[in-house]
């Protein structure tokens, strides 16, 4: 088969390699469709995770079950499925406790498990889900990224009539601000720089910090950009007794002022994979359809993830997507 591999970093190739041969509790899945994360995109730039190389990456997928294993009971060959690429151990103290989505021994596809770059990936039997017949599946393979942003809602602790601002437009502040929709919030503020992809912000409030200045009081504040200036804009805007969620990974130290999380009693809180948001997920897909801005055959790989690192003004979610699957 066809895949996408990390040979050292900044160095990704088209390469033949087998099939996978799959255990008895797995699926062989044809992909349809994987779209590229900003998560790849740092891991070409300098192998974030520490992945043995070389390695196949990508972890946004989803196709049709070629194969199932002997003890799977849930699939059918032909399904139509999607896929979460966090596959906990269920074993480890963090797993018992409840907490599988921080699991401390975690698979993760393109990680330490092959990814889905590829004609043909291996998933675990509870990992994934059928979805509809009429669903494409290059908006399928956005499910984690709902699960991880339906997680920052959860963790935001967001309420009827509560406001909440979103600083960052890139494609998961964009799927936040429509997500957050449904919980009937009084009001949902989207902060960013970039008029093309603020415009994919439904109805929410849009700010393009260029020219506009962020003021105002929020009962949450969601961080989709890592940046340690964004954080401390974001805690100053708090009302009394708010939550700033730490949704982007956020490296080094960060200036906070916790004079005034004591004064205000604020929280600041993590938000890292999903609480098992898979089935809740595949329900909201067709919320985020039009996120999935451009295709690509995987031949073109070297487009597709140059829009991806530097289209700002002209992508949101580039999908690569394979032959002879309706992508």
């Amino acid at each position: 088969m066809k895949a996408l591999r990390l040979e050292a970093i900044g160095r990704l190739e088209l390469v033949d390699i087998d099939i996978p041969v799959i255990r008895e509790n797995q699926l062989l899945i044809r992909t349809g469709a994987s779209v590229i994360c900003t998560s790849d995109l740092a891991d070409i730039r300098e192998n974030v995770f520490g992945m043995k190389l070389p390695s196949v990456i990508g972890h946004e997928g989803a196709g049709t079950v070629v194969t199932i294993g002997a003890a799977v009971t849930k699939f059918r060959v032909g399904d139509r499925v999607t896929c979460h690429p966090v596959h906990p151990c269920g074993q480890c103290a963090t797993c018992r406790q409840g907490h599988q989505h921080l699991c401390t021994a975690m698979e993760h596809f393109g990680i330490n498990l092959p990814g889905t770059f590829a004609e043909y990936f291996v998933v675990r039997e509870d990992r994934a889900r059928v979805i509809p017949a009429a669903l494409p599946f290059a908006v399928a393979a956005l499910a984690e990224p709902v699960c991880v942003c339906l997680e920052a809602l959860e963790r935001a602790r967001l309420q009827p009539g509560n406001r909440l601002l979103i600083i960052g437009d890139g494609p998961f502040g964009v799927m936040i601000a429509r997500l957050a929709q449904s919980r009937r919030p009084g009001k949902v503020t989207i902060a960013g720089r970039h008029d093309f992809r603020l415009s994919f912000a439904g109805n929410a409030e849009k700010i393009n910090t260029k020219t506009q200045r962020l003021a105002g009081e929020y009962d949450a504040v969601i961080l989709a950009v890592a940046t340690a200036e964004a954080a401390t804009q974001g805690l100053a805007l708090l009302a009394p007794r708010g939550r700033l969620v730490v949704f982007s990974a956020i490296t080094g130290k960060v200036p906070l002022d916790l004079f005034q999380v004591h004064l205000k009693e604020l929280e600041i809180v993590g938000a890292c994979n999903d609480a098992d948001m898979l089935d809740q997920a595949v329900l909201q897909l067709p919320a985020v359809a039009e996120l999935v801005t451009q295709q690509f055959p995987i031949t073109e790989y070297r487009q597709a993830f140059e829009l991806a690192g530097h289209g700002r003004d002209s992508a949101m979610k580039v999908a690569l997507v394979f032959e002879g699957e309706h992508a």
